[in-house]
């Protein structure tokens, strides 16, 4: 190992059975077992539990088959098959993205994957609120042409030609970007009243930045009172775009579609 890899931890060498005391094992919180031996991975494992079973156990293994029996021998374990995760990002790449690292939460393989914004794509346009609850991804971190990069960048940017977004995504959820398959949006927000003229000009603002509208057609919206906006929006973003119009003077409610189309009729 080299010097400048972890430099501040122990390391011991030799036979596992032999050094395996001599670690602190007793009183670890994991055991992470991921040499190029699967036998020998499954072996500390196996040494480690007998002494501490409440640790938190990592096995790498390299076949799915052998991976799928430990798994259910030793449901205690977190198994890994490094074939099955290089194969979710072949997959991934297959997709014609950039897949710059992966990671295992919850049982699933989560893929960070960057995107540069294309004419004709099926991000290009599309706010990250759309992205995100649409597509079933997490958008992490987003650049546009010069400026600084954003970290956990705002649900209202509107992605344009060129940029670069960075987003964790399954492989579900890469696929639904490559298909353009975005979930339907179910939910509207019923307008009820504007408190003070005053308000409208930063109500119509909030309006347009949480939607998509152009603001224009925002101030429109805000004369005809009490309405309902007729822009579909995701929950997460019709519930943000109510408690943002509170703020601004304005009274609104959150309304599922199936409600607004029996007040319709």
């Amino acid at each position: 190992v080299d010097a400048d890899v972890l430099p501040q931890m122990p390391l011991v060498t030799g036979r596992i059975r032999d050094v395996l005391a001599s670690t602190n094992i007793a009183t670890a919180k994991s055991v992470v077992a991921v040499s190029d031996d699967e036998i020998q991975n499954l072996e500390l494992g196996l040494l480690a539990h007998r002494v501490n079973p409440h640790c938190r156990l990592i096995i790498r293994t390299y076949d799915q088959s052998f991976t799928d029996k430990v798994a259910q021998i030793f449901p205690y374990a977190q198994v890994l098959c490094a074939s099955a995760l290089s194969a979710e990002a072949f997959a991934g790449a297959a997709f014609g993205e950039n897949v710059v690292s992966l990671f295992r939460l919850y049982h699933q393989t989560v893929l960070v994957t960057q995107y540069e914004i294309e004419a004709g794509d099926t991000l290009n346009g599309l706010l990250l609120a759309d992205i995100a609850y649409g597509y079933g991804v997490v958008p992490i971190w987003h650049q546009r042409d010069a400026q600084p990069p954003r970290i956990m960048p705002s649900d209202d940017v509107d992605l344009r030609v060129g940029d670069r977004l960075v987003v964790l995504a399954t492989i579900r959820g890469l696929r639904r970007i490559e298909q353009g398959d975005l979930a339907p949006k179910s939910w509207q927000v019923a307008l009820d009243q504007l408190f003070s003229a005053a308000a409208e000009l930063e109500a119509a603002s909030q309006l347009s930045r949480v939607s998509g509208c152009n603001i224009n057609q925002a101030h429109t919206v805000l004369k005809q009172l009490p309405t309902v906006f007729a822009q579909r929006l995701y929950r997460h973003q019709a519930l943000r775009l109510v408690r943002l119009l509170s703020k601004s003077q304005v009274k609104a409610r959150l309304l599922p579609l199936a409600d607004d189309l029996t007040l319709r009729k």
